[in-house]
Formats: C-alpha cells, sequence, structure tokens
C-alpha cells in the first residue's frame, strides 16, 4: 500500500535566525515520503538564501502578503494528499509525520489536526519559558475535538482545505483560528493531538509578549468570534479563563475606588481566594514543571494577562461595533 504523500508548507517572513534549523528538522523526518515547500513571503534579510540551500522547492512572493497569503500560494504548488502546515519558528521531532499519518488512520472520520508546542522552549529567558509553557498548558488541558485550527503544526486533507475556501487573505492574524470555524461550520472534524508536539524557537521579551496577546491575539480573535457569532468554551475562552479575568479587573478597580474602606478589606481576601481556587492547577504545573521561584514569578504575569486580555476584548468590540456601522452608514 502505498504511503499517503504530504506537503510540508512553510511560510517565512525574515525568518534567517530560524528557518534554517526548521528546515533541518524537517529533512530529519523518519517518513520519507514527503515533500517541503518553502514560502518567502519577500524577507529582506537572509531568509531565501538559507531556504534555497535546503532540497525544498521555494516560492519568492514579489510582496509582503502576510502569512494566510502566503501559506495558499504554498497549498496551490503541493502535490500531496495532506498538508502540513508549519511555523518558520519551529523544529519538528523525527516521527512527527509518521504521527501524522497515524493519527488521520486511526480516526478516518476527521479532516483535520493539529498539535502543541513541547514543554521544553528553546529559549531559556523567563517570558520565553513562561509564554511557551501557557501555550503547552492550554493545549494539553483542552478538548480533543477542536473548534480551531493551528498553524505552528496543523494538517488538513488538501482536497478539505479547498472545499472550505482555504485562509482568508484578508486577515494577517487568526486565520488558522477563523479556518477552523469554517471546518467546524461544514461538520468536518478537528482533532488536537497532545502527542504531536513542536519545539518553539521564539524569543519573547515583554514588549513582544504584550503584541502578541493583546493585539495579536485578544482584540483580533474577539472581532472574529463576534463575526461568526460563536465562542467555544475551550483554549483560552473557557468560564475559568473569563471569570478569573472579571476578578483581577474588580480587583484592581477597587483598588482605586475603594482601597481604605472595610468593603475592599472583606472582598479582596475572598476573591483571592477564588482566583486561586480556579487557578491552582495552572500554577501547580510551572511549580511541577520549574519549581516554586518560577511559579511565583507567573502569578503576577498571569493577572497582568488576564488583565490586557480583557482590555482586548474590549477593543475589540470597540473596533467591530465601530466599523460596521461605519459600514451601515455608507
Amino acid at each position: 500500500m502505498t504511503s499517503p504523500f504530504i506537503s510540508i508548507i512553510v511560510p517565512v517572513y525574515n525568518g534567517a535566525r530560524t528557518i534554517g534549523r526548521c528546515l533541518e528538522s524537517v529533512f530529519k523526518s523518519s517518513y520519507p515520503s514527503f515533500e517541503c515547500i518553502i514560502v518567502d513571503d519577500n524577507s529582506s534579510d537572509a531568509t531565501l538564501q538559507i531556504s534555497r540551500s535546503f532540497d525544498a522547492k521555494v516560492i519568492r512572493l514579489a510582496g509582503h502578503k502576510g502569512a494566510a497569503y502566503a501559506r495558499n500560494r504554498g497549498a496551490e504548488a503541493a502535490q500531496g494528499d495532506i498538508l502540513l502546515f508549519i511555523d518558520s519558528d519551529v523544529t519538528i521531532y523525527p516521527d512527527c509525520l509518521d504521527n501524522v499519518i497515524k493519527r488521520f488512520k486511526e480516526r478516518p472520520g476527521i479532516s483535520a489536526l493539529f498539535g502543541t508546542y513541547d514543554d521544553q522552549p528553546d529559549s531559556l529567558n523567563f517570558l520565553s519559558q513562561y509564554k511557551n509553557l501557557f501555550h503547552h498548558y492550554i493545549h494539553q488541558t483542552s478538548q480533543e475535538e477542536a473548534s480551531t485550527f493551528w498553524t505552528a503544526c496543523g494538517a488538513i486533507k488538501k482536497d478539505v482545505f479547498f472545499e472550505v475556501g482555504m485562509f482568508n487573505e484578508n486577515t494577517r492574524m487568526m486565520e488558522d483560528i477563523e479556518l477552523g470555524y469554517r471546518l467546524k461550520a461544514k461538520n468536518h472534524k478537528t482533532y488536537l493531538d497532545k502527542g504531536l508536539v513542536v519545539k518553539h524557537l521564539k524569543h519573547y521579551t515583554f514588549s513582544s509578549l504584550l503584541k502578541s496577546d493583546l493585539f495579536d491575539r485578544a482584540v483580533p480573535w474577539t472581532i472574529l468570534i463576534l463575526k461568526n457569532k460563536q465562542s467555544a468554551n475551550d483554549l483560552n475562552l473557557k468560564p475559568a479563563h473569563k471569570l478569573s479575568a472579571l476578578i483581577v479587573m474588580f480587583m484592581i478597580a477597587s483598588m482605586f475606588i475603594a482601597f481604605k474602606s472595610t468593603w475592599f478589606i472583606i472582598t479582596t481576601p475572598v476573591l483571592l481566594t477564588v482566583y486561586f481556587v480556579m487557578n491552582h492547577e495552572f500554577y501547580g504545573f510551572y511549580l511541577k514543571k520549574r519549581g516554586l521561584l518560577f511559579a511565583l514569578k507567573v502569578v503576577p504575569l498571569h493577572m497582568l494577562y488576564y488583565l490586557y486580555g480583557a482590555l482586548g476584548f474590549l477593543i475589540g468590540h470597540y473596533r467591530y461595533f465601530t466599523k460596521r456601522g461605519c459600514a451601515e452608514v455608507n
């Protein structure tokens, strides 16, 4: 029996720091039946030269079009029955492709699947460890039957990909989540494979962390939810996450409004108790993985995450309804 052919599609823009390691890992795969398509989104660094040093098909775009556009062009050039999208700042393990094929065979009813970051991020600074472990935890504790998709390591049957209309090229963020929503709307099943792990090479600073969480995720995800009129109670959108954000916002507001009042003194310990009860598994995860000091440092950063996540939710609503109001007027 012929092994299914996989087309690995790697969009990249100014990724000279990581693209070499990414492609090295691809070509160490134990699964033999694949091609690798690199779509260079008009990089200005050494990305193109590094990409061409590998035995891969390299597509150079005429202008900077965004990841959704680049992935679609890669898919159009693909020969495989299965499209495997990989980010240029991850490395895969040698058995990654074998596991993708195995999962599709084990679960013939699924149309797509995706994995997660491993628990050993490449960058050793605190923020990179915190953020990548955060992502690992979210995926490891989420439902296997997913309503989203993930392009850091996500596979989809090629005929299904074109059937649902590929990635939305009008967005430069959250195109994988949006594709997942369309897959679900058309009754295609997407599987979160918690054993399919990749290593993330991204180095986070506080500014890049804030940009990623607030402007690249919270705001566009809110707009996407409003457009699609759906909000899955999974991943970062579980009820406990929403309630935790409300508690953090309430406590901070109380500090400014009624800091010295008896009401504040009584309610704050109660709210903190509720907060830590809801998040004890999350902090316990960091305690187990990185120790007490690391876990203690995570607490204020995680509270800040809830705060700017809520801010992104408000900004997203404002942008969505402002834009919709302008469209109605016109």
